[in-house]
């Protein structure tokens, strides 16, 4: 029951915030990542200065903008460490390459989902696939590192040495 209420929150939020650290550092790091994280805050910034200033109320704007953030954010980083863990959880899986390979083709494949379109991406689309899914793989090893090891064990064979 501890288990539950601590150790699994716990991990969730230590692997979220680790996957964060990642996907904030390769997108400063990597050339591809630098380019598409400036281009789309740079505009981004812009286009929500110049909303908030040509409204008369700006507060609908404010409230949405942070919204999508917010939706984006768990979308590509919470959702997919928290459906990995709630079904290794429930069939008992404890092994570090599910807990790394599942997380990370679950964050690489969320923008082809949310797209909906069957085509061959192009290499730029991939590469950023490949970041993200990098990005899934460090929360699944940190998520394992924590909570994982001992996943679906009964009380007694988690408490044996």
């Amino acid at each position: 029951m501890i288990r539950w209420l601590l150790l699994i929150p716990f991990a969730l939020l230590i692997a979220i915030g680790a996957s964060s650290f990642f996907l904030m550092v390769a997108s400063m790091i990597d050339p591809v990542m630098a380019s598409l994280t400036g281009d789309t805050l740079f505009v981004g910034f812009w286009s929500f200065v110049d909303a908030v200033f040509s409204a008369e109320d700006p507060e609908p704007i404010v409230t949405e903008a942070f919204l999508a953030v917010g939706r984006l954010v768990f979308t590509l980083l919470v959702l997919p460490p928290l459906l990995v863990a709630v079904v290794s959880e429930v069939l008992g899986l404890r092994n570090v390459i599910w807990y790394a390979a599942a997380m990370g083709a679950l964050t690489a494949s969320v923008p082809w989902i949310l797209r909906g379109a069957a085509r061959i991406g192009s290499p730029l689309e991939l590469h950023v696939s490949l970041v993200l899914g990098l990005t899934g793989a460090v929360a699944g090893l940190i998520y394992w590192a924590i909570a994982g090891q001992g996943a679906g064990r009964s009380a007694q064979a988690a408490e044996r040495p």
